[in-house]
């Protein structure tokens, strides 16, 4: 009985014994006559109680709370508590599965995750139950799972199904199927707490532990395929480039940088005859001409095409335009869809339009500061000029410096015009 139904019948009985308490109760005259009799229904199986809330998901919030009130140490133990509790919670699964994997039915289930549960049932549950469970089910396998849990059968199919409400809770159904190859795998992944890991590398950075840090992101980074939100991968990587960085650790930093960058669909190796054409628009036509043909729109990768950007320039290398291109390209995008929720038949109009559309708006604006809009611009006009493109380059800094853009990259663009003026090439 889930504790949800335990409460509506208590809440049942508590309401007849107030019935018969203000009928009279025991003070009102019993009728005359012999005792009617009484049916005993036979006892049933104990129910088993619901089932908790993971504990290592619980551990992880509090832990990740701690953090914020900056309670460091108390926040490292729950963070650790929940990394435990969350590879006792995938042993127990994985050993529950091997137990129904060992099973005399196993054979006849040929792989099925639903065959298995159906032929084990039929050793222990009687068939009107089992019919019954199914119509009540719907043909919804997790709602029979929990239905076949309520009638607390014993192993080892209860460890199935308890392993498998596991998994489906804490991974969903459509990474289970109907396969117990992939629910084992699933409940082996369990094992690892990725966010977790992450969170107790966050922990050290704010003590001063560099180099634990280093290790934790790594750590969690190596189980990215074990996230419940891919996005998260991302995070950690950038969180891991940072270290790289601070540490002086550059071959390492690039390569967390371009982890994130080879992830979007621009950098991937399908896409490389169209970033070669964004990179030629830009070179020869301008920008304006280079926002009007292309959209960059998968924002998760602009810090790590800005970061790209800045450490190629910085080395010389050619390659710095295309992703200074795309991190300027990506924040504007995002800025026009931004600008459309307002005005939907908004069009671009040109840079200097659209940037000073930005100034204007509070909110846009800080994101445009946020996501380095001002540094790539720049930037993208040095990595122009420097491979001889100066017309082009010129273009970006003339509009960056004529809209006045926070300091101090609209001095940064005054300071390049007048060199380019000047014949330098920036």
């Amino acid at each position: 009985m889930t504790a949800k139904r335990f409460a509506i019948a208590f809440l049942c009985a508590l309401m007849a014994v107030s019935a018969w308490a203000e009928e009279g109760g025991s003070e009102k005259a019993v009728p005359v006559g012999p005792p009617q009799p009484r049916v005993v229904e036979p006892l049933g199986p104990s129910p088993l109680p619901p089932r908790a809330a993971d504990p290592s998901w619980l551990l992880y919030n509090k832990g990740v709370e701690l953090y914020g009130k900056k309670r460091l140490g108390e926040s490292l133990v729950a963070l650790k508590e929940a990394v435990e509790s969350r590879a006792a919670l995938s042993e127990r699964a994985v050993v529950d599965i091997q137990a129904a994997l060992d099973a005399k039915e196993a054979a006849k289930a040929r792989g099925s995750l639903t065959a298995l549960m159906r032929l084990l049932e039929e050793r222990y549950l009687i068939s009107s139950e089992r019919e019954r469970l199914r119509d009540r089910a719907g043909g919804s396998l997790v709602a029979e799972l929990g239905l076949i849990r309520e009638t607390a059968p014993p192993s080892p199919l209860r460890g199935l199904v308890d392993a498998a409400l596991l998994v489906v809770e804490e991974r969903g159904l459509s990474r289970v199927g109907d396969s117990l190859a992939a629910l084992m795998r699933e409940a082996t992944g369990l094992g690892s707490y990725p966010e977790a890991e992450y969170w107790i590398g966050k922990v050290y950075l704010a003590e001063g532990e560099a180099r634990l840090a280093e290790l934790q992101f790594a750590r969690a980074c190596g189980m990215s395929s074990s996230l419940e939100l891919e996005g998260q991968r991302f995070e950690m990587l950038d969180a891991l480039a940072r270290v790289y960085r601070a540490e002086g650790k550059t071959k390492d930093y690039e390569d967390s940088l371009r982890s994130i960058a080879d992830a979007s669909d621009l950098f991937s190796k399908r896409d490389e005859y169209y970033r070669n054409a964004m990179e030629r628009t830009i070179a020869n036509q301008g920008f304006d001409k280079f926002m009007s043909m292309y959209r960059v729109d998968q924002v998760f990768a602009i810090g790590a095409y800005s970061e790209l950007g800045a450490l190629y320039l910085e080395g010389g290398r050619p390659i710095a335009t295309i992703y200074l291109a795309a991190a300027a390209n990506a924040a504007l995008t995002r800025a026009m869809l931004d600008i459309r929720a307002d005005e939907p038949g908004y069009a671009y109009a040109g840079l200097a339009d659209l940037l000073s559309r930005i100034l204007s708006d509070p909110a846009r604006a800080r994101y445009a500061s946020d996501a380095a809009l001002w540094k790539n611009l720049v930037l993208l006009g040095r990595a122009l000029s420097s491979t001889g493109d100066r017309e082009s380059a010129r273009e970006i800094w003339a509009i960056v410096s004529r809209v006045k853009a926070p300091e101090p990259w609209g001095r940064r663009a005054d300071a390049l015009l007048a060199q380019a003026s000047s014949g330098g090439h920036g």
